[in-house]
């Protein structure tokens, strides 16, 4: 008898090993599966997700490659207009906002129209100004092609005494344009804003 009731516990504490070890191969085996199929999942959604990527990437590049195109022609044409949103007076004013769609310089062929703010004055306060006039005769009329995009430069002495020059650079890639008008006489007044062609 003290043999069967010592054998009991043995056998009951083998039949619970049995029974529980067959549950933990099955438990790792369905985790197992469900890994499996999750990073199959992963994997192909990655490739599909790649694709659209890729095709984004090479739509953007077009569009990208014919905007720099289109900023290159029309910089070519000389007939376009340089629309500034700020400006400054060299070497440290304070920078304005430009709210009035009527200051521009379009360059047209061989002459430009010019209406711009500007500072003169030969020592600070500088008083701001307006250029508002055409010029015909651009002297020293240039366009040079730059690695990031255009210098256009030209002098004119704005019916004055004074050697005006306007330096444009283009920025081929965003669209953007820096013009400075420098003179002999008043300090150099900086622009920033974009190029528009004229049709």
């Amino acid at each position: 008898m003290k043999r069967h009731r010592l054998l009991l516990p043995a056998l009951g504490f083998i039949a619970a090993i049995a029974i529980a070890i067959p549950l933990v191969i099955s438990n790792n085996t369905t985790e197992r599966s469900d890994t499996f199929a999750t990073s199959a999942h992963q994997r192909r959604s990655e490739a599909q997700l790649s694709e659209k990527h890729r095709e984004r990437i090479a739509r953007r590049k077009a569009r990208q490659e014919a905007y720099e195109r289109f900023i290159d022609s029309t910089i070519l044409s000389h007939n376009f207009r340089f629309i500034p949103t700020m400006f400054n007076v060299e070497p440290a004013g304070s920078t304005q906002i430009i709210t009035n769609p009527a200051v521009e310089i379009s360059y047209r062929g061989d002459w430009a129209d010019i209406n711009l703010p500007y500072y003169r004055g030969y020592v600070p306060p500088y008083r701001l100004a307006m250029i508002n006039t055409v010029i015909t005769q651009l002297t020293d009329f240039t366009t040079v092609q730059t690695d990031n995009g255009w210098t256009v430069t030209f002098d004119s002495w704005l019916y004055s005494a004074n050697d005006y020059t306007f330096t444009l650079t283009v920025y081929s890639k965003s669209g953007g344009a820096q013009l400075e008008l420098s003179s002999t006489a008043y300090p150099t007044t900086t622009y920033w804003g974009s190029i528009a062609a004229i049709y």
